[in-house]
Parts: structure tokens; C-alpha cells; sequence
């Protein structure tokens, strides 16, 4: 009997690594692609920042024939692209295009980013206009990949959960602030509708299960919109901690100067897709007690999206 056809995870990240483990776990097929190892399964070990690389990515998906390649890569650093544009432009939309051109079904996961931050709750048909160089750079990629006409580009709001990467989630961070009972500057005025790992995980596996790609826009994201005053002080609360150690502020004060005013999306149905009637993602208090259960907090955590 001939082998279904695996799937192609294209990054190492908090995203990729997630959604390749659901794969595998699942019985699917899946080879990932990046630098950082991946000792649970094949793997093809390659820096998408520089041509070469690239071109084994093409050279790979070529032999492989994978029913889809989903693109999770980073760098996703907001910060750090805003002053190095040219070269993250060269990984994201470099890797989506040798994608493209290979005319196989392609899953891109993109970002809120792409929308200016002037109004919250964004939904696919919104036009994009975006305000930053992260966003510019995902626009980019998104168009590389949907014309193709055979891509599907899945945006999601702020994604957390527990990483072993080197930059922390933005949950991760405020637990373990909360665990060290620290005080943590948190900005009032950036809203985003975060969304837990495994439920971005459980979609994207989902979706490669499909017999055809579904192709468009789609968009997942929590269930509510929260500044992230509101969600470090809930963070603080589920620890125990006094919520009182987060301290309001303007995020023009922190790393987070770069980021629109909103970072929250309209969250799309994906009942349908999953085969759970009325399936939605977790709210953040959930997600967050998530956390808490699946692994002790620890007082380290660097500084994340």
C-alpha cells in the first residue's frame, strides 16, 4: 500500500514544532524544516535566510510531493525586524515564493500585522494596510502564497503557551514574573485577542487532514480582546500573586512601541473543520490555567512577541 503523502512543517518555532508534534501524534506523515534539530522525527536542518537554504527546501518539497507545506517560519521578532526589514523580507517572502513556484497546496500562517491597529476585531475582507515592518513583510509573503490560487493563509492574533525557544511567550512571561512576584510593566493600550498554542495546533493539523486545501483567508484568534494590562494581571491572579505588581503604562514605553494600537482578529468557524460542533478556542483564563497544569512555573522567562 502506498504511504499517504507527509506533510511539510517549515519552522522550528513555538508554532511549528506544536503542530508537527499533533501531526505526528495522529499517525501523519510529517517532515519539518528549519535550523533549530528536531529529534522526534525527520527532519531537514536548513538556514531560510540565505538562498542555499532555500533552495534545499525546494529541492526537498520536489522528492517529498507533501500534500501541503505549512510555513510557520520566523524570524518573528517584532522588534528586531522593524530595523532589519530587508532581511526578514528575504526568509518570509523568499521561502513562501520557492513555495509557490513548486505550485504545491501551501498553509501560511500570518499575523495580525498585516492591518494598520486602527480598529479592533478585523476580519478577512478587511483590507490590509500595514503599520509596521513585521506586517509589511507578511503582507508580502500573504500575496506570494494566495496567488498561487491553491494557498490558504491562516492569521492568528498573539499565540501563547509554553516554549523552550529563546524568546519567551508573552504568557510565559508574565507567569513566571507572577511566580518571582516582580512587578511587570504592561501596556493600557495595545489590545489583541490571544490565542492559546494547542488550539492554533489543533486547527493548522486539522486543516493538513483535509482532503483539499480550503483556499482564502481565514482568521484565528481568542475568543476575547484583552490589553495586556488586563492579561498580565489575570496571570498574576491565577498564580496567586498580588495583581497589583502589574503596572500600567503606554507600550511607546516598552518593547512593544512597534505594534498597532489593536492586535485583535474576528475569530473565523472552524467547528466544521475540527468535526466538534460548536467548537471555539480557549479564553485566555483557560489557556492560561492550561499553562499551569501542563508544567510548574519557573522564574525564567525572556522577553517575548
Amino acid at each position: 500500500m502506498t504511504p499517504a503523502p507527509p506533510v511539510v512543517i517549515v519552522g522550528r518555532g513555538l508554532i511549528g514544532a506544536a503542530v508537527a508534534r499533533r501531526l505526528r501524534s495522529q499517525g501523519h506523515l510529517t517532515t519539518t524544516v528549519g535550523v533549530t534539530p528536531d529529534p522526534t522525527g525527520e527532519h531537514l536542518a536548513v538556514d531560510l535566510a540565505g538562498a542555499p537554504g532555500r533552495a534545499a527546501l525546494g529541492a526537498a518539497v520536489r522528492r517529498l510531493r507533501p500534500r501541503v507545506v505549512v510555513l510557520t517560519h520566523g524570524p518573528s521578532d517584532v522588534t528586531w525586524i522593524e530595523d532589519h526589514e530587508d532581511r526578514a523580507a528575504e526568509a518570509h517572502v523568499g521561502t513562501a515564493r520557492t513555495v509557490a513556484e513548486l505550485g504545491v497546496p501551501t498553509l501560511l500562517v500570518s499575523t495580525d500585522n498585516v492591518f494598520p491597529g486602527d480598529r479592533p476585531l478585523r476580519r478577512p475582507t478587511d483590507p490590509v494596510a500595514p503599520a509596521n515592518a513585521y506586517g509589511r513583510v507578511k503582507a508580502a509573503a500573504e500575496r506570494a502564497v494566495r496567488d498561487t490560487g491553491q494557498g490558504l493563509v491562516l492569521r492568528v492574533s498573539l499565540v501563547y503557551g509554553w516554549t523552550d525557544q529563546h524568546r519567551a511567550t508573552y504568557g510565559q512571561r508574565c507567569l513566571a514574573a507572577a511566580h518571582r512576584r516582580e512587578p511587570l510593566l504592561a501596556p493600557v493600550d495595545q489590545d489583541f485577542t490571544p490565542v492559546h498554542v494547542s488550539d492554533v495546533a489543533h486547527v493548522l493539523a486539522a486543516l493538513c487532514a483535509t482532503p483539499t486545501l480550503p483556499v482564502g483567508v481565514r482568521h484565528l484568534a481568542g475568543p476575547e480582546q484583552l490589553s495586556r494590562y488586563d492579561f498580565a494581571r489575570l496571570a498574576y491572579r491565577l498564580c496567586g500573586a498580588d495583581e497589583g505588581l502589574v503596572r500600567p503604562c503606554r507600550r511607546a514605553e516598552t518593547q512593544w512601541a512597534s505594534r498597532p494600537r489593536y492586535s485583535s482578529l474576528a475569530c473565523d468557524d472552524f467547528a466544521a473543520a475540527l468535526g466538534v460542533d460548536g467548537w471555539l478556542p480557549m479564553s485566555a483564563e483557560a489557556g492560561l490555567r492550561a499553562m499551569l497544569a501542563e508544567a510548574p512555573v519557573t522564574g525564567n522567562a525572556r522577553a517575548g512577541r
